[in-house]
């Protein structure tokens, strides 16, 4: 008997054919048991008991909960549900009752949702969501119950949910649409049938989650299954086809990154620019907010704050250091790049890509693959994105424990009283600084002064603003609005905190320039020394030229010493002393240019540390207007500081080199900052002298950004987006609000205006 060639090479298996039916069986009947316990849970935990009765705990009576519950809400303290719906104001009739309990028992009766209804006749100011979720934990309502609370004076309402509630946020949305309408014609009753029929409707053709996860695993379970069959039986005999067409196929270019694809990447550069704006700020914000915090409440109670302040400003280190790297490369390539053809000088980018469209045709420019260097710079500013994003979400996730551990909307009027009483003192130096800043201008020149000259104008229009937000915030608490009020009153504080900031820099920038005046004769005295000593140094070209420098320099000090600089001559000393001495190592005891090199570290920390704390009270007071250039510059400085001091104590040479790059970067900082304030001031300016004229970038909402709240980036939020869900996860405040813990996302909020993400050309 011949045996064929297919029969062969292929020999039959009778096992293994069978093992591969045995699971495929197997899998079946697992599948098949998964699908029927789903469906007997999913119909099994439809049920519920139509009458919905609160479970109520039974450890603290309701006179004891109120009165544990005082501190958070004195003015109208949360109630003990013992009905389905509870009349306290009396505004329902007997029959309108009878349909507000239909439309809660449909809602029991078709859903695994109940609803409790209590109306009473006001929150007191309280905030209605606060009064609700406080309600609904002393009663003890569970996941699936639902609570709303209507105030009939007020015509507010607030509905409370647990977090983990089946209900999304639209769903919660459209029922608060449904209630406004109702509370605002002051249908009483309608607005509880509306509230139970809308979530009712949006959730009664809902899948059960029980049966949509049970016919996930199933769905999982058999493609593991067929997955398994074909890895077993499949690929083994298509492998040589698909060698044949792998080797006849060529290799197609790696797709761009896909993050952010939709973006340019000048759109996306921009985007990250706005990014760390806004998180900066949301620092800056965040750490004047704990500052009070901790003046009020003592630094045991803000402990937790601070390390979650710490790890925000991680990730914005990292983000900024990311940011700087970036700016280096593209400033590397932009210097070498060849000259810019005819026809096109003094051509903006958008022009150029125009043109680069015109000469390759329609299209040409979305058809060129991204470069890898553009792919990676891409990638990079994603990075910073996201590591903006963390920060924020790190911020937002302790904004609500963070308020209520201040208490605001209860000391309202306290918080009012205490900005009247600070900006009366501060009002008082206004008038010290300004005589100050006048003698500095008569015995220095401009360069030193440059970043405090306008602070005084700055300080009262942020006192004037401080006395108009304490009126209003009086007026909302009359008109028992506490929400408005605290928002009001906490742009008061951060508007008084920075007026502080801009006066206490003068007085710090008068005593720096004192200990410069004092500390540029030892530096003289030095560096005369040392040219002393590199005269007897014959035959080195290198200590020749040194010394030659450092002559020059010792020159030009003494030559503009009288009504100069003395910040810029200390660091003109500095850098000839640190030169000369790199050329006299070699001729020098290694101890002694140890010692030499952590001296003038030393004495170039003390001259970082001044010049960052000035730029930082600028950037700080002037966050409206300063864009990601400067900051990132400012970033990068502090960055080179802290190394520079990690690496003094073990190799001060490697230090010094630190210390001077922080230096220079520091100078860098200060100049973008103040041309971003006076780029931004000066269009604000030219847009409120001409406000018919065409693409004025300053004639919108804003008005003209001349000082005070909006150049410092303080806007008042007084409808801030509360969460309707128990727990305490609300995004409140920080960044571009009126104050807080948080806020790491800049939005525009204003009533006097909105915010523009924009900034000077130069800086974005």
């Amino acid at each position: 008997m011949i045996e064929s060639r297919a029969r062969a090479e292929l020999p039959h298996d009778p096992g293994t054919r069978a093992s591969g039916g045995w699971v495929i069986v197997a899998f079946a009947g697992l599948v098949s048991v998964v699908l029927a316990a789903t469906s007997q849970a999913a119909n099994a935990t439809v049920v519920r008991p139509a009458e919905p009765l609160p479970s109520v705990s039974p450890r603290l009576t309701a006179a004891m909960q109120a009165e544990l519950m005082k501190d958070v809400l004195p003015a109208s303290p949360p109630i003990t549900l013992t009905d389905a719906v509870t009349d306290s104001a009396g505004v329902l009739t007997d029959a309108e009752r009878e349909d507000v309990l239909e439309a809660v028992d449909r809602l029991a009766g078709e859903t695994d949702l109940r609803m409790f209804v209590v109306y009473i006749e006001s929150f007191d100011g309280t905030d209605p969501v606060d009064w609700a979720n406080a309600s609904a934990n002393q009663s003890g309502l569970r996941t699936d119950d639902l609570l709303l609370a209507i105030a009939t004076a007020d015509a507010e309402f607030g509905l409370s949910a647990d977090s983990n509630v089946t209900l999304t946020d639209s769903q919660l949305r459209q029922v608060d649409s449904a209630v406004a309408a109702a509370v605002e014609d002051e249908q009483w009753a309608p607005a509880a049938t509306e509230a139970a029929d809308t979530v009712r409707q949006g959730v009664a053709g809902a899948t059960s989650p029980l049966l949509v996860v049970g016919i996930a695993l199933a769905a999982v379970l058999l493609l593991v299954a067929l997955g398994f069959v074909l890895w077993r039986f499949a690929v083994p005999r298509l492998r040589p086809l698909l060698a044949q067409l792998r080797d006849r196929t060529p290799v197609a270019a790696a797709p761009a990154a896909g993050v952010y694809s939709d973006l340019t990447l000048d759109e996306l550069d921009e985007r990250a620019a706005v990014a760390l704006v806004g998180i900066d700020d949301a620092l800056k914000t965040s750490e004047q907010e704990l500052g009070f915090a901790r003046s009020e409440l003592g630094g045991d109670a803000t402990r937790d704050f601070e390390l979650i302040l710490a790890g925000a400003a991680g990730d914005v280190r990292e983000a900024f250091a990311i940011r700087q790297a970036l700016d280096v490369e593209r400033e590397g390539a932009s210097a070498g790049t060849p000259a810019t053809p005819a026809g096109t000088v003094g051509a903006a980018p958008g022009d150029e890509r125009e043109a680069g469209e015109d000469a390759a045709g329609p299209g040409a420019e979305a058809a060129a693959p991204e470069s890898p260097e553009d792919a990676a710079r891409r990638e990079r500013l994603a990075r910073i994105i996201a590591l903006c994003d963390a920060a924020a979400d790190t911020l937002d996730a302790r904004t609500r424990a963070f308020d209520d551990l201040r208490r605001l909307q209860q000391r309202a009027p306290e918080l009012l009283a205490d900005v009247v009483t600070r900006e009366a003192e501060l009002s008082q130096r206004v008038a010290v600084t300004r005589s100050l800043l006048t003698q500095l201008d008569r015995r220095y020149p401009t360069g030193p002064l440059a970043t405090v000259v306008g602070n005084p104008e700055q300080a009262e229009l942020l006192l004037a603003n401080a006395k108009e937000a304490v009126a209003a915030g009086n007026s909302a608490l009359a008109a028992g609005q506490k929400a408005v009020a605290v928002a009001h009153a906490r742009g008061a504080q951060n508007a008084l905190g920075q007026a502080a900031v801009l006066l206490d820099a003068v007085d710090s920038t008068a005593l720096h320039l004192r200990d410069a005046v004092g500390r540029l004769d030892k530096s003289i005295a030095s560096l005369t020394q040392d040219v002393a000593s590199a005269r007897a140094v014959e035959g080195d070209l290198r200590v020749t030229l040194a010394r030659a420098a450092a002559q020059a320099s010792l020159k030009h000090v003494e030559v503009t010493r009288q009504g100069g600089d003395p910040l810029a001559g200390l660091q003109r000393i500095a850098t000839a002393e640190a030169a000369l001495d790199a050329a006299l190592a070699s001729v020098r005891d290694t101890t002694e240019v140890k010692a030499r090199a952590s001296a003038l570290v030393r004495d170039t920390l003390v001259r970082v540390d001044a010049q960052l704390r000035q730029t930082g009270d600028f950037v700080a007071t002037r966050r409206g207007a300063v864009g990601a250039t400067a900051r990132t510059r400012l970033a990068e400085a502090v960055r080179l500081a802290d190394v520079a001091r990690a690496l003094h104590p073990t190799d001060p040479t490697a230090a010094l080199g630190e210390a001077q790059e922080a230096s220079a970067m520091v100078r860098e900082a200060a100049r973008l900052a103040r041309e971003d304030a006076d780029a931004v001031v000066a269009a604000a300016a030219a847009a409120a002298a001409e406000p018919d004229a065409e693409g004025a970038e300053g004639a919108d909402a804003n008005g003209p950004i001349t000082g005070g709240m909006m150049l410092g980036g303080i806007l008042l939020d007084p409808n801030l987006a509360r969460s309707r869900k128990r727990a305490r996860t609300a995004r409140i405040g920080g960044g571009f609000g009126g104050g807080g813990f948080g806020g790491g996302r800049p939005t525009a909020h204003r009533k006097l205006g909105t915010v523009r993400a924009w900034w000077p050309a130069s800086t974005r």
